[in-house]
């Protein structure tokens, strides 16, 4: 090593002569010169090629490229030098030069009339076809960073590079609590070149969504040095109850010293560590490192005073509903909606919200997650759940409730909602019913004078004749022709009462083909794009259509009660009217299996009903 450094030094003091002898020219013409130190380094180790220009004018530089050697900047510095009493402006370029393999280098000049510069690399101890050293093993390498004062909570790794913390807002929760936490990552600046996301040490907790790709950056002095900091926050979740240790680790890449720091050529130069390790003898290794455990209590939730709609939600919420619209008539779909907002573990939070309610038909909720921070820890969840008023007149929704369990109090609680109402009208088809009834009931009571009308007016006629009726058209004189006619008519109607059934089926059949034919072709086309609404629509439409041609019947009058009558041995059949009229407001959705039973089931019985 004391070789080497004495051969650092002989370079020098031949740069220094020539800058003398160079001196009085320089003035006049810019004078760009290359060293490089050390000439020779094992594999492994790091040399500092600079790039001086001496001199006010600018001279064109061309950076080296050498198979085997890579060349990075790594600093410019701006300095006045003195030389056989001239001041000279000088400018700097420092390079660092890692070599990829052993052998003897040849850097080329830095300008077309700069002399080549020679490094040599060996190969390091202990391979093949290098000398082993008969010495003294070497010492270990020093830290980067040793002793001073540290943050409460903060362990650097050995070489001081770096760290990992983690910080909870409290150590006792209970399963099912989402807590917010954060993962810091303390990396002093210039050590490490690579970090990637951290991760949770053990299985004893779980990430609410993954952690957040992009942390927050930010800068800070730990004992006078420079250190980058990044910020991941989540939320954490507990299933079990237990005390367990909380913990995370990151895998890191840092520089690593490979000789120890007083053997650096570059000590005389820069007494930093920073700067010895920059330009000295590092390379890179990676590395985990974990924060200090902290030990989190998880209490299981009491089993006392445990409401029966509670389903697992943890937090503080409140709660809010509405029904949609206000008014409707009887079968027509209503939305009943509830609002839970605060902040806790919304993945918990569920609702059944009304089910067997009287004169009422209720469909399952449909839920939907709107978050008001980035953890998803507050936000607002809105349940929907359809719903059909059976019988007309003011009718009132039972008030809905939402129950949890508040950490802060120790306790579950209970929100409640208020009643809704809505008014329901008769529908069309029971004012249709009503009609007749009414007219049967017209002369029973006593009769409006408003409901009787206006009567036309006419004149009064005087009493000479019985009848303007001529006697051609009187009734004694019709008598035989209206016979003859009356005749003819029936044999006509008779014949034609023959025919008509045969042809009315014809027709109704060839209509229902079609029409099968057409609705099939939909059902596919539903299946093919996972829509159960428009398949069992599809399906009932071409089942009316054949069952009304057998039954002959109008399409309209094939229901689901007229099946079910029908039908009672069909269950396949009864099924798909029902869905029919359930898909409009359930949401089911289907698989490929489910298409393929509903769609076989659908053909095998329009093959049955079209059959002569």
């Amino acid at each position: 090593m004391s070789t080497r450094r004495t051969h650092g030094r002989l370079l020098m003091a031949i740069a220094g002569a020539a800058l003398v002898l160079a001196a009085p020219a320089i003035a006049d013409d810019p004078l760009v010169y290359a060293t490089i130190q050390p000439a020779q380094i094992t594999l492994g180790e790091s040399a500092r090629f600079t790039i001086t220009n001496l001199g006010d004018g600018t001279a064109p530089i061309t950076m080296p490229v050498v198979s085997g050697l890579q060349f990075e900047i790594v600093g410019r510095t701006r300095q006045i030098e003195i030389i056989n009493g001239t001041t000279l402006p000088s400018s700097s370029i420092v390079v660092r030069v890692t070599p990829q393999m052993a052998g003897i280098f040849t850097i080329p000049g830095v300008t077309p009339k700069s002399q080549p510069l020679v490094l040599q690399v060996n190969s390091l101890p202990g391979s093949a076809g290098a000398p082993r050293p008969s010495g003294p093993r070497a010492p270990n390498p020093p830290p980067i960073l040793a002793g001073g004062s540290i943050p409460k909570g903060v362990r650097l790794t050995e070489d001081g590079s770096a760290y990992v913390k983690v910080s909870v807002p409290k150590r006792e929760v209970y399963v099912g609590e989402s807590i917010p936490f954060e993962i810091e990552v303390g990396m002093r600046s210039g050590f490490v070149t690579h970090v990637s996301l951290p991760k949770l040490t053990g299985d004893d907790f779980t990430l609410n969504s993954g952690l957040l790709r992009e942390p927050e950056r930010s800068e800070k002095m730990i004992d006078g040095q420079a250190f980058v900091l990044l910020t991941w926050r989540n939320e954490l979740l507990v299933v079990k109850p237990g005390t367990f240790p909380l913990s995370a680790e990151v895998p890191l890449t840092v520089k690593i010293r490979t000789q120890p720091r007083r053997e650096s050529a570059l000590d005389d130069q820069f007494g930093d560590p920073f700067w010895q390790n920059f330009f000295g003898a590092s390379v890179p290794k990676d590395i985990n490192v974990e924060s200090p455990p902290q030990e989190v209590k998880v209490l299981e939730l009491p089993a006392e005073g445990r409401p029966a709609d509670f389903h697992g939600a943890v937090g503080t919420f409140a709660i809010e509903s509405d029904i949609s619209p206000a008014k409707a008539d009887v079968g027509d779909p209503l939305t009943l909606r509830m609002r839970v907002v605060g902040s806790g573990n919304f993945d918990r939070v569920d609702s059944g919200m009304l089910d067997h309610v009287e004169q009422w038909k209720t469909y399952p909720p449909k839920s939907s997650f709107k978050s008001n921070d980035p953890l998803g820890h507050k936000g607002e969840k809105v349940f929907e759940q359809p719903v059909i008023a059976l019988k007309p007149g003011v009718q009132t929704l039972p008030a809905l409730t939402f129950s949890y369990f508040d950490p802060s109090t120790k306790r579950y609680e209970t929100a409640h909602g208020p009643p809704l109402s809505v008014t329901i009208s008769p529908s069309l088809a029971d004012s249709t019913q009503m009609a007749p009834s009414l007219a049967a009931n017209a002369g029973s009571g006593p009769v409006d004078k408003l409901a009787e009308g206006l009567k036309a007016d006419h004149a009064a006629l005087q009493t000479g004749v019985s009848s303007l009726i001529p006697p051609y058209l009187q009734p004694r004189f019709l008598l035989l022709p209206s016979l003859l006619a009356l005749a003819f008519a029936g044999g006509w109607v008779g014949a034609r009462r023959r025919k008509l059934p045969a042809e009315r089926f014809a027709v109704r059949n060839r209509i229902a083909r079609r029409t099968a034919k057409r609705a099939l072709a939909q059902m596919e086309s539903a299946a093919r794009s996972g829509n159960p609404a428009e398949f069992f629509n599809s399906a009932r439409a071409a089942l009316q259509q054949s069952l009304a041609a057998r039954w002959q019947l109008a399409p309209d009058e094939v229901t689901t009660a007229e099946v079910q009558a029908r039908l009672s041995d069909d269950d396949d059949i009864q099924q798909v009217f029902a869905l029919a009229d359930e898909s409009k407001y359930s949401g089911r959705n289907l698989g490929a299996t489910d298409f393929a039973r509903w769609m076989r089931a659908v053909r095998q019985r329009l093959i049955v009903e079209q059959a002569p």
